[in-house]
C-alpha cells in the first residue's frame, strides 16, 4: 500500500483544510475558508489532500480557486492556484508535485481550462515538474513618498545607474521630475460597485491581452471586508479606472489598479495614487504586479523602484488554441486583487509565508 493517498477534498474535509492553513495564515481560518473556498462568485474552490495511509491524517493540500478571465476578448474559466502546504515531517517526498499533477487533471475535468499564479520558489519547482510553464516575473515595486533617507531604504541593492541617480535625489526633486499630468481627472471613494464597473471592465478588457474579470459581483466580494479603500477615477464624470489601496502604519500598498491600456490614462492614475497616499500620511507606497504589463511599463517614470520578484507560471494544455497567448510574458495584467489573499499586508504565521 502506498504511504500516501492523493484525493480530492469534499465538504466534509473543511476542518482538515482549515487546520493545515493555520500553519500558514493567522487569523480566523473558518471565515477565510467560507469567503475564499465557498463564496467566490466565480465558483467554489477545488482542493486536493495528501492523506497519510497509516495515520489517515491529512498532511498536505493544494487548491484551485476559479477565476473568470478575458483572453483576447473571449471569456474563459481559469483559476488561481494557492494554499499549497506540506507538513514539515513529510516534505521532500514529492507530495507537492503529486498534488499539482492531480489538481491539473481534476480542474480540467471540472471545466477549468488553465491555472496561473506567482508561487513561492519551492512551489514553483513542483508546479513546473507537474507540467506548468514559467511565463514571466511577478515583481514588487516601491515608491518612497517622504524623504531621501526613506528613498534609499527602498533598495535592497541599486540595480542600475539610473536607479542610483534616483536614489540620490531629494524627494521634492523626485516628485518634480516624475510629475504626471492628472488634469481633468477626479478621485472619489467607492461605497458600492454599480453597473458602471461592468461597463468599464468590458471596455478596458478589450485593450489587454489577458485580464481577470473585474465585474461588480467580483469587486463586491473581493472588497466586502473594508480593509482596502476603493477609489474611482473619472474624467468629465465618466468612470475611466479605479484603484484600491490599503494602509498599515505609514506604509500603503496598492491591491489593484485597472483602466484601459492608454498610457496617458495610466500615468494619470499613478499620479493620483501617489498624491492620495502622500496626503494619507504615508512614507512609502508599494505595488506588486506582473512584469511587462501596460501599468508595469509606466512605473519607472513615476519613481517606482523594482525590488524582489517571483516567477509567474501558467498551466495550460499544449493543444489549447490560446496557449501561446496565455504563455506570452507581456500578456497578463495581474495584481494582488487577482489572488487568494484578503489583505495585502498579510499576517503570516511566524517563520512561514506562502508569498
Amino acid at each position: 500500500m502506498s504511504e500516501f493517498v492523493i484525493r480530492q477534498a469534499t465538504a466534509d474535509d473543511r476542518g482538515h483544510i482549515i487546520r493545515l492553513m493555520a500553519n500558514v495564515y493567522s487569523g480566523d481560518g473558518a471565515a477565510r475558508y467560507d469567503w475564499l473556498y465557498r463564496d467566490n462568485p466565480h465558483g467554489s474552490a477545488l482542493t486536493w489532500l495528501a492523506i497519510e495511509s497509516d495515520s489517515t491524517e491529512a498532511v498536505g493540500c493544494t487548491s484551485i480557486f476559479p477565476r473568470r478571465v478575458r483572453v483576447a476578448e473571449r471569456e474563459r474559466l481559469g483559476s488561481i492556484g494557492g494554499d499549497c502546504y506540506i507538513e514539515p515531517r513529510v516534505r521532500r517526498r514529492g507530495l507537492a508535485t503529486q498534488l499539482h499533477v492531480a489538481s491539473f487533471a481534476g480542474m480540467r475535468e471540472a471545466g477549468i481550462e488553465f491555472m496561473y499564479g506567482p508561487p513561492t520558489p519551492n512551489n514553483l519547482g513542483a508546479l513546473v515538474k507537474a507540467g506548468s510553464h514559467l511565463v514571466t516575473s511577478y515583481r514588487r515595486w516601491v515608491r518612497p513618498l517622504t524623504s531621501h533617507g526613506v528613498y534609499q531604504a527602498a533598495f535592497s541593492r541599486v540595480p542600475t545607474k539610473f536607479g542610483a541617480r534616483l536614489a540620490g535625489l531629494p524627494i521634492l526633486m523626485l516628485d518634480h521630475l516624475t510629475k504626471g499630468d492628472a488634469h481633468g481627472f477626479t478621485v472619489s471613494e467607492i461605497f458600492e460597485f454599480g453597473d458602471e464597473f461592468d461597463a468599464l471592465f468590458a471596455t478596458a478588457a478589450a485593450t489587454h491581452p489577458v485580464a481577470c474579470v473585474r465585474d461588480r459581483a467580483y469587486l463586491a466580494w473581493r472588497y466586502r471586508s473594508g480593509r482596502q479603500t476603493a477609489l474611482a477615477v473619472r474624467r468629465d464624470g465618466e468612470l475611466v479606472g479605479f484603484f484600491t489601496i490599503e494602509k498599515s502604519g505609514n506604509e500603503a500598498a496598492i491591491m489593484d489598479i485597472f483602466s484601459p491600456n492608454d498610457p496617458r490614462l495610466i500615468d494619470a492614475l499613478l499620479r493620483l495614487l501617489i498624491d492620495y497616499a502622500t496626503q494619507w500620511g504615508c512614507a512609502r507606497l508599494e505595488l506588486c504586479m506582473t512584469e511587462g504589463c501596460a501599468v508595469a511599463r509606466r512605473l519607472l517614470r513615476h519613481g517606482f523602484i523594482a525590488r524582489d520578484e517571483r516567477g509567474f507560471q501558467v498551466a495550460v494544455a499544449d493543444q489549447d488554441a490560446q496557449a501561446a497567448l496565455l504563455r506570452a510574458p507581456s500578456s497578463w495584467h495581474l495584481t494582488e486583487a487577482d489572488q487568494d489573499l484578503e489583505t495585502v499586508f498579510v499576517q503570516a504565521v511566524a517563520g512561514y509565508s506562502e508569498r
